[in-house]
């Protein structure tokens, strides 16, 4: 029966407490349960059989996630859950024989504010976090992160993860502390086995070993996100004051996965997480030049070459990037099938298969995407000749064709398209990695040498040999690539056609600027080697004037100003050099020249509408 008139808070009215008349009678006795909680030499049954209750009260359906939180849990907010949790499990515990079950109470706690975190709605989690940041909670929940008890840490980086995907609550940690928390974050899914895990409290839904070591490296991705978003500037200040962050992820990179589950999500989660830190920002292709370059060089691009040469200073960093793609490649879809078979059976077993394989794919463009930016820094960046040629055979490798969806005749076929082609791109970007490895080559003028070495040279990765580098390397292999590159823009540039013209135009402009990428690295080929492949790369400027301007349409028609003028400016500059035997459209020059004005006026308008407001 609920109390009546002042509220006695004992171990033994625990369900009457709880169930006292929401909001103020709750309100006032969980207010009551909390101040009992803090108190020092607080009797162990009282906090096990609370804690115990108010954890189990508040769990609730996945399916509740983000929907608001039931009366309880309001009145928990209210009554004060989020400090009195945070000082509950950051106080230090004498050893006692009480101790374990002091942690339990302690578990408890933290799986409470944990559900709390889940389950608020978007005005809820502002208060909640509100809460967490101006009551210091972040910083009592980090050395947890480090505690001895696996599902105390587990659940202090369950409930930062969560938080983490609130932009406005990362946006108000300094850099030191998202790093920080990405590193422990790492350490985490690095030294500790999720089949470790023991406890009282029923936590399975996040304890799962895949969906767990996937949500942490989530969980890193999105401490480590600049703000504002693609901002190359804070990229930089988190990798300054936390470089050994490269090193934490390259290792989960390449960590092998559970029994029964190879290459796991959280594999391909943290090889994302390293290719975005290196990322170009959005309304910029690499190895385009255009009027707004001076801008460019003095802000992002040193900010980002920067980036980059602290990949390049950590130990051993050009064998990581290859350990993240040979791990990868030297498991075939027979072994995947392998591993899976002792646990699966039936359609299961292939659509496990089919995930595993688009992990794959992420990681395979993602070291892609790595190598293909640490070329244009390969001189600040102090990239050795043996360094590029140690990445020639994986950009070989995935230059090679994708089958396309309707080519796909076996089951293998079909797995292929799902690691490589579907929405990973490597048919476009293999090229545009092969092609700027060459690049750096010949404008080192190290590339013709290369045929007439007798050993392999000092530093060459073991994961290759000298005569495959000399067969990627020989005159007449280059031929036939560059012309295979070059139908692969145009293909690349049809593909964003299609998706236009189905009004797609998020999914056409990446494709565009890829197109656009590879005719670029192309061009600049052609220069460095002076025209020795000239009759191959025929095409490739006007290539790039049509995908640079095709992209340019497309941010104009999603209103992204800045983006639009940068590809416009690029297409109307890479037509001044087209040799008039290419036949590039005169209309095509000017249609680009009225992308520029339109794209001028819309910023202009956007300027002037937030000035307004």
């Amino acid at each position: 029966m609920p109390v009546q008139g002042s509220i006695s808070v004992t171990t033994d009215n625990v369900e009457e407490v709880l169930s006292l008349p929401a909001p103020e009678r709750l309100t006032q006795g969980l207010k009551k349960v909390f101040s009992k909680l803090l108190e020092p030499g607080q009797n162990i049954r009282f906090l096990r059989e609370y804690t115990t209750a108010i954890e189990r009260r508040l769990k609730r359906d996945p399916s509740f996630a983000g929907q608001g939180l039931d009366d309880f849990g309001k009145a928990c907010v209210s009554a004060g859950v989020v400090m009195t949790v945070a000082g509950f499990v950051s106080r230090a515990q004498s050893p006692t024989v009480h101790f374990r079950e002091y942690q339990l109470a302690q578990q408890n706690a933290l799986a409470s504010l944990y559900h709390i975190c889940v389950g608020c709605d978007s005005t809820e989690r502002i208060t909640v976090a509100e809460q967490i940041l101006n009551g210091g909670v972040t910083a009592r929940l980090m050395p947890i992160l480090d505690h001895d008890n696996w599902d105390l840490r587990s659940l202090s980086a369950c409930i930062l993860i969560t938080l983490a995907a609130d932009t406005a609550y990362v946006g108000c940690l300094n850099i030191a502390t998202r790093g920080e928390i990405a590193v422990c974050l790492c350490c985490d899914r690095i030294e500790n086995h999720p089949t470790k895990m023991l406890g009282a409290v029923d936590i399975n839904e996040f304890h799962a070993p895949l969906a767990h070591q996937q949500h942490v490296l989530r969980g890193v991705g999105d401490f480590l996100k600049p703000h504002p978003p693609h901002a190359v500037r804070p990229r930089l200040e988190l990798l300054k004051a936390k470089p050994e962050v490269l090193d934490y992820l390259f290792d989960c990179a390449t960590m092998p996965g559970l029994p029964g589950y190879p290459l796991s999500a959280a594999n391909a989660a943290a090889s994302d997480v390293l290719a975005k830190l290196v990322e170009w920002p959005p309304h910029l292709v690499p190895g385009v030049s255009t009027p707004m370059d001076s801008a460019l060089k003095a802000r992002e691009w040193k900010a980002l070459s920067q980036c980059l040469t602290i990949v390049t200073s950590r130990e051993e960093w050009m064998e990581k990037i290859v350990e993240v793609w040979m791990n990868m490649v030297e498991q075939t879809h027979q072994d995947i099938k392998a591993m899976f078979e002792e646990h699966l059976e039936g359609p299961p077993l292939d659509e496990a298969v089919e995930s595993v394989c688009q992990h794959r794919g992420t990681i395979r463009v993602s070291a892609l995407r790595i190598i293909i930016n640490l070329t244009h820094a390969a001189e600040s960046c102090g990239i050795s000749n043996a360094d590029i040629e140690s990445f020639l055979h994986i950009a070989y490798t995935a230059s090679r064709k994708v089958p396309s969806r309707e080519e796909c005749q076996t089951r293998d076929d079909h797995l292929m398209f799902v690691e490589r082609g579907a929405a990973h791109g490597e048919s476009i970007l293999g090229p545009i990695a092969l092609t700027r490895l060459l690049v750096v080559l010949a404008q080192r003028k190290a590339l013709n040498g290369i045929q007439g070495l007798q050993e392999p040279p000092n530093g060459l990765s073991s994961s290759t040999c000298l005569n495959h580098v000399q067969h990627i390397t020989n005159p007449d292999v280059i031929r036939r690539f560059l012309l295979i590159a070059l139908e692969r823009v145009k293909a690349n540039t049809s593909v964003g056609r299609d998706r236009a013209t189905k009004g797609q135009y998020e999914s056409a402009l990446p494709a565009f600027t890829t197109s656009a990428e590879l005719a670029a690295a192309l061009v600049a080929f052609d220069t460095y080697t002076q025209g020795q492949y000239s009759n191959e790369i025929v095409g490739a400027r006007k290539e790039l004037v049509i995908a640079l301007g095709n992209a340019s349409e497309m941010a104009l028609r999603q209103k992204v100003y800045l983006m639009a003028l940068s590809f416009a400016y690029g297409a109307v500059s890479a037509a001044e050099t087209i040799p008039a035997g290419e036949g590039l459209d005169p209309s095509i020059i000017e249609k680009n020249k009225r992308r520029i004005l339109q794209a001028e006026e819309g910023t202009r308008s956007v300027y002037e509408g937030s000035r307004a407001s």
